[in-house]
């Protein structure tokens, strides 16, 4: 709590088969606590969301292929290919959206019109005294 390092719960299971072939990942962003040294309880809780999605992924083992969710699976080649990195940004794709802003000549008359507006103000800020 109240600091911005990540945290990872690495749950490990035996298979008696020969290791493990998917990796299943979520990325947790709230624990119904806020983030400073009180740890009061807050609205925002990933928790129930993880024990839900992790109790369907073992029961169908399936749907979780998309890397874009909140939970999402990872093969252990790809994971091997990444020196065995099980930090989540390495396998989350993440969606950016564009931005698009007004031109350069836009942006510079809109801040002359506000410097203008303010040296107004204080000429009668200064007519006040």
């Amino acid at each position: 709590p109240s600091t911005s390092v990540s945290t990872a719960i690495l749950i490990f299971t035996r298979t008696d088969s020969g290791g493990t072939d998917k990796v299943w990942f979520y990325d947790m962003k709230a624990d119904g606590y806020s983030l400073d040294d009180k740890r009061e309880p807050v609205e925002a809780n990933d928790i129930p969301d993880i024990i839900e999605k992790y109790t369907q992924w073992q029961a169908e083992q399936a749907g979780f292929d998309h890397k874009k969710q909140k939970a999402f699976v990872v093969d252990r080649e790809e994971i091997a290919e990444n020196k065995y990195d099980l930090s989540i940004n390495r396998y989350k794709e993440i969606e950016y959206e564009e931005v698009q802003y007004d031109p350069p000549e836009q942006i510079l008359d809109q801040l002359e019109a506000l410097e203008a507006e303010i040296q107004s103000d204080l000429a009668e800020l200064r007519d006040m005294l």
